[in-house]
């Protein structure tokens, strides 16, 4: 892995005036973890890469770049191995819902080529995309971004505390940070916009990367 760029990150924040703490505070962590990770002593996650972005208004790939994050999606749409195509799955409107496409079609290789992480863990899972388009509001600085996900029949662990997919009762699903959850499938989650909903879950995952 590249070393992080940490002078840039700080001179992110002093331009805006805002401080390290209020990133941490943003990102739901401790002062000392996100020093920590601008110093190169611990690994800037994808979430926090996209949260990072979201909290300085630039593009998840420049902070990807300043964060030294290197690798490749080299997974399969069925689990594989490399070479197979990630199908294009579904679209992210302007309120964060996410919907269906009627005809799924393979990812470019020139779109999966821009992916800056690994997807690690879940190699050997399914993993599908759903394309951000959103001429308005805060998703607005992802318009045409593509978010890889795996798809999931139950709340995963992972998704607790990151951005994730979430299926609600109903049919509907959504992209929001899922604050909490229980077994029994109540949840708190924090929209796009910043609202924070109760909601009853059906399934979470977490977004794994976004390609730019």
């Amino acid at each position: 892995m590249a070393e992080i760029d940490g002078e840039w990150f700080h001179n992110q924040l002093d331009g805006r005036g805002q401080s390290l703490r209020a990133l941490a505070r943003h990102l739901g962590k401790d002062a000392s973890a996100v020093s920590r990770t601008f110093s190169g002593k611990r690994r800037m996650t994808m979430e926090e890469a996209v949260e990072i972005a979201v909290f300085l208004g630039v593009s998840v790939s420049e902070v990807i770049h300043h964060a030294g994050i290197a690798g490749r999606i080299g997974t399969t749409s069925e689990g594989e191995g490399p070479g197979q195509k990630i199908l294009l799955s579904a679209v992210i409107g302007d309120d964060g819902e996410v919907r269906a496409l009627s005809e799924p079609q393979p990812l470019p290789q020139a779109v999966l080529d821009k992916a800056q992480l690994s997807i690690g863990a879940s190699r050997n899972r399914r993993i599908i995309a759903a394309e951000v388009r959103a001429s308005s509001g805060p998703l607005s600085i992802w318009d045409d971004a593509v978010l890889l996900f795996a798809p999931a029949d139950g709340i995963e662990p992972g998704a607790i505390g990151a951005l994730s997919i979430c299926g609600l009762a109903g049919g509907r699903q959504i992209l929001a940070r899922l604050d909490r959850a229980r077994k029994t499938g109540e949840a708190r989650v924090v929209t796009p916009a910043g609202k924070i909903e109760d909601v009853v879950l059906v399934a979470a995952t977490p977004v794994l990367a976004v390609v730019p």
